[in-house]
C-alpha cells in the first residue's frame, strides 16, 4: 500500500510539474515582448555595444549584486538626466532589467 501512495504522489508531482513549464516559458515570451514594444515607443531609447557601456557601470556589473547575471544587450536612454539600461539574464532563463548612472550607481 505505501508503495501505491508513493507512486501516486510521484505521478501527480510530475504532472503538476510539467502543467506550470508552459506558462513559465509564456511568461518569458511575454518579457521579450514587452521589451521590444518600449524599445519601439521610446525613440529616446538607443541601443549600444556592451563594450561602450562607461567603465563604472561595466564595473558594478562584476560585483557581487549581479552574480550569476549575464549582460545580455545595452541600451543609452537620452532623458534630461541621461542612463544606461542592462537588460540581464541568469542560468533560469530569466530576464531583469536595471538601469544605471553614468557613474555605475543603480537607479532604483
Amino acid at each position: 500500500m505505501k508503495k501505491l501512495i508513493i507512486a501516486a504522489i510521484a505521478i501527480t508531482t510530475t504532472a503538476f510539474a510539467n502543467a506550470q513549464a508552459p506558462a513559465q516559458t509564456e511568461n518569458k515570451t511575454t518579457q521579450a515582448t514587452e521589451v521590444a514594444a518600449t524599445e519601439a515607443n521610446n525613440p529616446d531609447r538607443v541601443k549600444i555595444k556592451l563594450e561602450e557601456l562607461p567603465a563604472a557601470v561595466r564595473k558594478a556589473l562584476t560585483e557581487d549584486s549581479f552574480q550569476g547575471w549575464t549582460a545580455k544587450q545595452a541600451y543609452i536612454v537620452k532623458a534630461e538626466k541621461p542612463y544606461y539600461e542592462v537588460e540581464l539574464s541568469n542560468t533560469k532563463a530569466e530576464l531583469n532589467v536595471v538601469k544605471f548612472k553614468e557613474d555605475g550607481t543603480v537607479i532604483k
